[in-house]
C-alpha cells in the first residue's frame, strides 16, 4: 500500500476531528443565554483524496425565550420581551446523534490508518 493511499483516511480523521470539537462546543454552551450553536457539514475532496470538514457555521433558528425574574441585568436581551432573554440554539438531541455519527467515522478512519501501518510494516519487515 503506497503512502499516499492514506491521504483520504488522514483527511477524513481532521474533518470527523473537527465535527467532534464542534458538537463538544455546542454541549458546552448549551445554557449560555444568547448562543447559537454551530454546525459541521462535509464534502469530498477532488480525484478522491479525502474528506474536507465545512464550518462550524451558525445553526439558524429562533431561540427559545429564556424566563428571568424582573430587576436583573440580563432580563432582557436585544428583541426579547421584558423579563426574558434569548437561550441557546443547541438541540441537545441533535447534538447527541452528531456525537454518535461522528465518532463512529472518526473511528472507521482510525481503523484505516492503523490496517495501513501494520500493512507497511509487514512490507518493511519482509526478508528476501
Amino acid at each position: 500500500m503506497p503512502i499516499g493511499s492514506l491521504a483520504p483516511p488522514l483527511s477524513a480523521f481532521s474533518a470527523y476531528g473537527v465535527g467532534l470539537q464542534s458538537t463538544a462546543h455546542n454541549l458546552a454552551n448549551v445554557l449560555t443565554e444568547g448562543f447559537k450553536a454551530g454546525r459541521v457539514t462535509y464534502s469530498d475532496l477532488p480525484r478522491q483524496s479525502g474528506v474536507r470538514a465545512n464550518g462550524p457555521q451558525a445553526v439558524d433558528g429562533a431561540a427559545p425565550l429564556v424566563p428571568h425574574g424582573p430587576g436583573l441585568p440580563e432580563a432582557s436581551g436585544p428583541g426579547a420581551p421584558e423579563g426574558f432573554a434569548f437561550g441557546s440554539t443547541t438541540d441537545v438531541a441533535m447534538e447527541m446523534v452528531n456525537l454518535i455519527v461522528t465518532s463512529r467515522a472518526y473511528q472507521a478512519n482510525a481503523k484505516t490508518v492503523q490496517t495501513s501501518d501494520q500493512m507497511l510494516g509487514l512490507v518493511v519487515n519482509l526478508k528476501v
